[in-house]
């Protein structure tokens, strides 16, 4: 009886003292305000209309940098895609890849276009972790 108890007493023990990893929680969101160094040329991008119509934006970019906010902090990534492909953009840093592929873009004026669909990738170390259909536009 008591090689049973002390079986599993080892049991619980071993079970209780395993080392799990801790999961990972990534919460997108949309935010209003970008530095004064950004401002000017670039693209910007939205969840939704009425998040176009407020300038909440879940991405933005001045072509070379870009933001998005991650469990509530801002994170910068710069462009790593040296092609500048027009159907897609990659931005990165030692954390996060994120890729834009575009869909339908339509000339809004001289310097702008409106994006009418795109699809937002974010990776982290490789593992996807958010994808989104995404609305915005662009230019000077």
């Amino acid at each position: 009886m008591k090689l049973v108890f002390l079986a599993a007493l080892l049991f619980v023990s071993i079970i209780t003292n395993r080392q799990q990893k801790p999961q990972n929680v990534f919460k997108i969101t949309t935010f209003t305000k970008v530095p004064r160094n950004m401002e000017g040329c670039g693209e910007n991008l939205f969840l939704n209309k009425q998040d176009e119509k407020a300038e909440r934006f879940v991405f933005y970019t001045d072509y070379s940098r870009a933001l998005i906010c991650i469990n509530n902090n801002m994170i910068l990534i710069t462009r790593s895609d040296k092609s500048h492909e027009k159907s897609s953009s990659v931005f990165s840093n030692k954390d996060y890849t994120l890729i834009v592929k575009y869909g339908q873009r339509k000339p809004a004026g001289d310097e702008s276009y409106q994006i009418k669909n795109a699809i937002i990738t974010l990776k982290y170390h490789s593992k996807v972790i958010w994808m989104k259909n995404v609305i915005g536009g662009g230019g000077c």
